[in-house]
C-alpha cells in the first residue's frame, strides 16, 4: 500500500496505514474458479485456533466474506515447524453461505499445504502458509464429493490462532 504521509496530517496518515497493511496483512487470501476473495479469520468461539492431543496439534481457521465462509482444518505433527506437511488436512468452501459446497477430496493430495511458520506455544500462537488443492462439488456435508466436478483453488493464510 503506498501512503503519502504530509507533516500536517501525519499521525493519523499513519495510523490509517498501519491499520490498512495490519488488516490487509492478516487472513486468508483464496482463489477459486477464476475469482479471488479476502477471508477474514473468525477468532470468537475459537473457530480460528488450536488444540494440543498427545500425537496431533489440529489448527482450524475458518474465514468469512460475506455470506461465503472457508475452513482449513490441518492436523500438524506434534512439535511441527516450519516446512513441515499435515497429517491430514481438509477444505472446504461454501460460496454462498450454505447451498454449494465444495471440499478437498478424501485423499488429500500430498504437497498441498505448506507451513511457512507456525508457532503454537507462546502468548501470539500464529499460522502462516500457502496451499493448492483441488476442491469437488458435493450436494452436502454427508454426501461424498463428485470427482467429476473438481476445480483447482489456491490461497496463502497468515492468522493468528487461538488455544482451545
Amino acid at each position: 500500500m503506498n501512503c503519502p504521509i504530509r507533516p500536517v496530517i501525519f499521525v493519523a496518515t499513519a495510523i490509517a496505514c498501519l491499520t490498512a497493511q495490519a488488516v490487509g496483512a492478516s487472513g486468508i487470501e483464496f482463489e477459486f474458479d477464476g475469482e479471488k476473495r479476502h477471508f477474514i479469520p473468525e477468532m470468537e468461539g475459537a473457530r480460528t485456533g488450536f488444540t494440543r492431543f498427545l500425537s496431533v496439534d489440529a489448527v482450524s481457521m475458518e474465514g468469512a466474506d460475506g455470506p461465503a465462509r472457508l475452513v482449513l482444518e490441518f492436523s500438524l505433527p506434534p512439535g511441527a515447524r516450519m516446512g513441515d506437511a499435515p497429517h491430514d488436512a481438509r477444505i472446504s468452501f461454501r460460496p454462498d453461505g450454505w447451498r454449494d459446497y465444495w471440499v478437498s477430496p478424501p485423499d488429500f493430495p500430498d504437497g498441498a499445504v505448506m507451513i511457512e511458520y507456525l508457532r503454537l506455544s507462546g502468548p501470539a500462537p500464529r499460522i502462516t502458509g500457502r496451499f493448492t488443492v483441488p476442491l469437488c462439488f458435493t450436494k452436502s456435508t454427508i454426501h461424498p464429493p463428485d470427482p467429476a466436478r473438481c476445480k483447482t483453488a489456491t490461497g496463502a493464510f497468515d492468522t493468528t490462532l487461538v488455544p482451545d
